[in-house]
């Protein structure tokens, strides 16, 4: 579920946050400041200073898109359109992708938002798009709204079994209507929903997890490649950032990054994941070929090519691998 797009030193500041830090995020948003709000929200999104909450998290950087800062626009589109920290709603999540668009100069977050919409209309009714578009128009580039909404706390979905999911996913269900704060049984049963494609589901169990267990650096790993699935890269950096902070060596969440990274167009710092992984682990077939295809946009086919063939030569299914979490 969490995030955002705070880049460079700033990031680095928010991950190593002491409450101090958090306090004076806090006074500030307090007094309307965009910025300040936007790093509050990616505070208590990583619980770095402060108790980690997803609806904490929505709310700051909620009253930040209000207030027309475009990356938090971005943020809150996706955080609706997975249900992180507030209901899922594609129409808001329209709504606010398309704005954090228009009233941004990066082409980054204009790319991403544009990746955030042509997924939203896969999901939409053409009446559904029309209200988003109309009211995103509401909003325009430049509001000065500064009301702060409170939703309610977020609800995990039991979803029904079905013959799909199986024994021990019914098991791990029981376990959890029996003790809703077992955190186990959440990042469990996110593997089985996650192995099943079901990304969405499998994000919010993974976000139950580690709003139980904010230490469990498995838990932002899984709920990171499930976001790069979903097509939500911003919100996986963020949350490989917080499994490599908790534990500095893992390679799963350097290829996660890796992932997301190049999902991003961030090629440069794409390669730089997937060879830090590739040190711990120099056999792993999907930094090899998610290095191959950074390499590759670089116009570096060559080196491109051998990785990819070495890949394949470890692994015959990783290219559709990666394809299926639209990684090509």
């Amino acid at each position: 579920m969490v995030l955002l797009i705070l880049l460079g030193a700033n990031i680095c500041n928010a991950q190593n946050a002491d409450v101090r830090m958090a306090e004076s995020y806090l006074r500030s948003a307090q007094q309307g400041d965009s910025k300040a709000q936007l790093y509050l929200g990616a505070l208590y999104a990583q619980g770095v200073g402060v108790s980690q909450s997803d609806s904490e998290a929505f709310r700051w950087f909620l009253s930040a898109a209000e207030r027309g800062h475009p990356q938090a626009r971005l943020v809150v589109g996706e955080m609706y359109a997975i249900g992180r920290g507030v209901p899922r709603n594609n129409v808001d999540a329209y709504k606010w992708a398309s704005t954090a668009a228009t009233s941004s100069n990066s082409a980054e977050i204009q790319r991403s938002a544009q990746r955030l919409l042509d997924m939203l209309m896969g999901r939409m009714t053409g009446s559904d798009v029309a209200e988003a578009k109309r009211l995103a128009q509401s909003i325009g580039p430049s509001s000065s709204q500064v009301a702060v909404i409170r939703p309610s706390e977020p609800t995990v979905e039991h979803p029904p079994s079905d013959r799909r999911r199986g024994a021990e996913y019914d098991r791990l269900t029981d376990a959890i209507n029996r003790d809703p704060r077992d955190a186990d049984a959440y990042y469990k049963r996110g593997n089985i929903l996650a192995r099943l494609r079901e990304f969405e589901l499998a994000s919010k169990d993974f976000g139950r997890a580690i709003e139980l267990n904010p230490n469990d650096p498995q838990a932002y790993n899984n709920r990171c490649w499930v976001n790069v699935a979903l097509g939500l890269g911003q919100m996986a950096v963020t949350d490989c950032n917080e499994a490599l902070r908790l534990r500095s060596d893992y390679v799963d969440a350097l290829d996660s990054r890796g992932l997301a990274n190049l999902q991003l167009g961030r090629l440069d710092a794409a390669i730089s994941d997937f060879n830090d992984a590739l040190r711990l682990k120099p056999r792993l077939a999907t930094s090899l070929y998610g290095r191959g295809l950074a390499y590759t946009r670089q116009g570096k086919s060559s080196a491109g090519n051998t990785d990819m063939k070495a890949a394949t030569a470890i692994d015959p299914g990783v290219r559709d691998e990666l394809n299926s979490y639209g990684i090509r």
